[in-house]
């Protein structure tokens, strides 16, 4: 109770400063004699005397003067003297001037009173035209980026639009007077009022509502813009390096563990669950070329470059009919554009690692620009320092670069091209060394057809290959290497057509060629007794067709409708084993094979994918959303553990396997209560799931040519209930997530060894049922913030042995039914200081300080449970219950970054 109470009154405490903060600006009493003098002289005086900032581009102020003298006057009227009769405007956000030109490009501006009114289109063709189309871009006043998804609510109109991943937005509107309420999360919500005459363009900025400079938001997007859309959430670069992580580097993917309904399977787990899925049941987009390890050092740090990273959607439901192939989710991560105004290097120096980005324009037309980033560490120097002499024989590195060229031929014809490679090598302290990369590479190119059609075509290309080199004790004559990989081509088009703004239809296809390598041993000395040994390759051909509709039925329900139909073929060359039907499929019961040659038919899968969901909006703003959609996977990860690892590989549907099948039902209702800046919403949902791969107990995996003799396909469900809440706004801003889930299994075969707990229905190893996260971030002052996130989660389901015996001198032990048993609880509580980079304009070089301790209790939350030989006497054949804990202690991590 008391840190409720504490936790109140930081809120009101907050609020109440940012109020007063903002009526006081206005009246800050001013003096100063001025002759004729550059009015950036009269700002600079601002900022230095009254610590008032203002935000400008250099080149409006040229032409302007200050001649005038201030004797204690209100900040207000000093303003109106020097900028009434002037081609700037200004306005007020929190505690800084922001300066705007009166005349923008296709844009003109009359007074009405004290109100601004922005003029689009040319004032003799007044009344006539109907109706125009109004495009536009939404950009951060202060950098200059474009701003994803944010929110445009006409309010006369009461109706919600949001721009897309270039900041764009367009919408036909009847001509006249319109009021345009701008938001988003982490800035400053402004009103623009606009006449509309006919087609036209407008250039609108947002400003940071504190002065907290590149961060990540991670938000969950409930906008009444997204029309139907729910189960979604939003990350654009914005929030994410507020929240105390691991050695002091962002992590977009473990941020987004933070909302409702995506948990974590364990510490440093560079997988996510989400409503219950597999972490092979996400798929994961890197400007539409898909990812198959997101993890560098497994798991200490994504494979993502947050400097880099511009968008990133999540849907856990509602899935567009544009997007399959995985059942629990899509991640679809979109790069930053290059700046096409000016070059920019930043990054950021940390203990054991760091990044850096370099973008800019190709040439002064703005219409061309690239961006350069890439990360790595010096681990393998630290760890040569230390005085443990095991951990100065260990290798722990990696590196990224990510790059990409944008070209704009016109506003209506942009082309991206993207690459990105990483490498990691891990060996601590052992025999095995792990060695795995990605090769990833993407075209897209956007084309709008008049105002109406846009067409989006995409290419791509990822490759992902691990290795492990084995050291035997006995010699080097026994060493190997392990392989495995997968290699995939795919291409994609959408076309997109507006005939209204009320009817959205959109239609397209993909196709996608993929090739797996199941594994291979190569002897590791040229003198080794190993043999060359390989399970044949798998590939496939995938296919899929989609359209679907976005439909105003009346002004409170809109509908979205669309249906996905897939087909994939699992390809030659390869051996088929068939098995005695009166057996459980074994090595020993193979009857036949059939054989097929290069690019044969082995077998072919497809299914329809309908999509449906409604959104009906009630009288206080308030909506209530329901969503039905149905998906088909055709590749599934083979794991022996619950935690994703380099040294798993995938698996194709093919003669014996099926694909996995998941129909999800969601309903949810969300309402923001905008005066108090806050954002609920409630969701359940519920998912039936066929297919889902298990393993036989005692199941060979790795290099297993009868890959079909140890899998189980079972059914099962999930279902939960995701409460949300958010504060967007005010110094002490944050969200609480709270999950109520449950996720069960159930196979029902013919033979004893491929039934699990007597056929009854088990919990997945990812399923947990109670999951809280809480993200609070408060702003000291302008410069200083603190920020710390609380996790509290159920323990994951774990088979423990439960009886022991002695037979024949050895001790036996007999283990439960699978996942009877849970781990203990995990929570973990992490913060962090950071000193912010100067706020001065001229200042060239700007650095930021971010202090952060992840762990700051030091709770030893176990990783794994285990049963191994006593320690103590290992002749004596007993054996004892272990947990293993990876992070016990709190670990401090200082991070400078910088901006040039």
């Amino acid at each position: 109770m008391t840190f409720k109470i504490y936790l109140t009154l930081l809120f009101l405490f907050a609020g109440t400063v940012h109020l007063l903060a903002q009526d006081s600006v206005k009246e800050t009493k001013i003096s100063g004699v001025y002759n004729d003098a550059p009015v950036e002289r009269f700002l600079d005086d601002l900022n230095e005397k009254y610590h008032l900032l203002s935000y400008y581009q250099q080149s409006w102020l040229d032409s302007i003067t200050v001649t005038a003298t201030f004797d204690d006057i209100p900040l207000v009227q000093a303003l109106n003297k020097v900028f009434g009769q002037s081609p700037l405007g200004y306005r007020f956000f929190q505690d800084a001037i922001v300066l705007i030109p009166r005349s923008l490009s296709g844009e003109n501006i009359r007074r009405e009173g004290d109100v601004s009114v922005l003029v689009i289109g040319d004032p003799v063709d007044r009344g006539r035209y109907k109706k125009a189309v109004l495009k536009g871009t939404i950009t951060d006043g202060k950098q200059g980026d474009r701003l994803a998804g944010a929110v445009i609510y006409v309010r006369d109109l009461d109706k919600g639009f949001s721009t897309d991943r270039n900041g764009e937005f367009e919408m036909e509107l009847p001509v006249g007077l319109h009021q345009l309420q701008l938001s988003y999360m982490g800035y400053e919500p402004q009103t623009v009022r606009v006449e509309l005459i006919e087609n036209g363009e407008v250039l609108l900025d947002l400003f940071e509502e504190t002065h907290s400079l590149d961060e990540i938001t991670v938000k969950a997007d409930n906008s009444g813009s997204t029309r139907t859309q729910m189960s979604m959430s939003r990350v654009d670069a914005k929030v994410i390096k507020e929240l105390p992580v691991l050695m002091g580097e962002a992590d977009v993917i473990k941020s987004v563990v933070m909302m409702p309904g995506i948990q974590s399977v364990g510490e440093l787990a560079s997988g996510f669950n989400v409503r219950g899925g597999n972490t092979d049941q996400n798929l994961i987009l890197l400007d539409g070329a898909p990812i198959y390890n997101t993890s560098h050092l497994f798991g200490f740090f994504s494979m993502l470059n947050p400097d880099a990273v511009s968008d990133v959607i999540l849907f856990k439901g509602g899935l567009p009919a544009s997007y399959g192939e995985r059942v629990a989710s899509v991640m679809d991560v979109q790069l930053k554009e290059g700046s096409v105004e000016k070059l920019q290097f930043y990054g950021g120096l940390g203990l054991i690692n760091s990044r850096f980005t370099l973008e800019g324009p190709f040439v002064k037309d703005k219409k061309s620009s690239f961006l350069l980033g890439g990360r790595t560490t010096y681990s393998d120097w630290m760890l040569r320092q230390m005085r443990n002499l095991e951990f100065r024989h260990s290798v722990a590195r990696f590196y990224d670069l990510n790059g990409n060229v944008n070209i704009h031929f016109s506003d209506k014809n942009k082309l991206k091209l993207m690459a990105y490679s990483s490498s990691d090598e891990f060996n601590l302290n052992s025999n095995s060394l792990y060695q795995y990369d990605n090769l990833i590479s993407a075209l897209n190119w956007k084309l709008a057809l008049g105002t109406k059609f846009v067409s989006d075509f995409n290419a791509s290309y990822s490759r992902y290959r691990f290795s492990l080199y084995e050291e035997d004790d006995l010699g080097p004559e026994l060493d190997y290497e392990l392989k495995t990989g997968i290699e995939y081509w795919g291409g994609k088009y959408n076309f997109s057509y507006l005939p209204s703004d009320g009817l959205k239809l959109n239609l397209g296809f993909q196709a996608n060629y993929q090739q797996v390598n199941p594994g291979e041993i190569a002897p590791g000395q040229s003198d080794s007794y190993i043999e060359y040994e390989k399970v044949q390759d798998e590939q496939a051909l995938g296919t899929a067709i989609f359209a679907g509709a976005e439909l105003d039925l009346t002004d409170q329900l809109a509908m979205t409708a669309g249906v996905r139909y897939s087909r994939f073929t699992a390809l030659g060359p390869a051996t088929v084993y068939l098995y005695d039907p009166n057996y459980s499929s074994s090595a020993e019961h193979v009857v036949d094979s059939l054989i097929f040659g290069k690019n044969d038919k082995i077998k072919t899968w497809q299914g329809l994918e309908p999509r449906l969901s409604f959104k009906y909006t009630l009288n206080d703003g308030s909506s209530v959303r329901w969503a039905y959609q149905r998906v088909y996977q055709y590749l599934n990860q083979i794991s022996n553990t619950s935690v994703v690892s380099p040294a798993d590989f995938w698996k194709i549907s093919d003669y014996h396997t099926s694909p996995l099948i998941s129909d999800q039902l969601a309903l949810g209702y969300f309402r923001d209560f905008t005066q108090k800046g806050l954002e609920t919403s409630v969701e359940m949902y519920y998912k039936r799931l066929q297919n889902l791969v298990e393993y036989k107990n005692g199941a060979q995996l790795v290099m297993n040519h009868h890959l079909e003799t140890d899998i189980i396909q079972a059914d099962g469900y999930a279902y939960g209930l995701e409460l949300y809440v958010k504060k967007a706004t005010g110094r002490l801003n944050g969200w609480l997530s709270y999950t109520y889930s449950r996720t069960m299994r159930k196979t029902d075969n013919t033979f004893d060894e491929e039934v699990i707990n007597n056929g009854k229905y088990y919990p997945s190893v990812y399923d947990k049922p109670h999951d809280v996260s809480v993200v609070a971030n408060y702003q000291i002052s302008r410069r200083w913030r603190v920020s710390g996130n609380f996790v509290l989660s159920s323990g994951r389901p774990t088979t423990l042995p439960e009886l022991r015996y002695t037979f024949g001198g050895e001790q036996v032990v007999y283990y439960s039914d699978r996942n009877k048993y849970r781990m203990p609880t995990y929570h973990r509580f992490d913060i962090s200081l950071t000193f912010d980079e100067n706020l001065r304009r001229k200042r060239m070089w700007k650095g930021s300080w971010t202090l952060s301790i992840y762990n700051l209790y030091g709770r030893k939350n176990p990783y794994s449970v285990y049963y191994q030989r006593e320690a103590e006497d290992q002749s004596s054949g007993l054996f004892g219950l272990y947990k293993f804990s990876i992070i016990g202690i709190p670990v401090p991590s200082i991070t400078y970054n910088f901006r040039f």
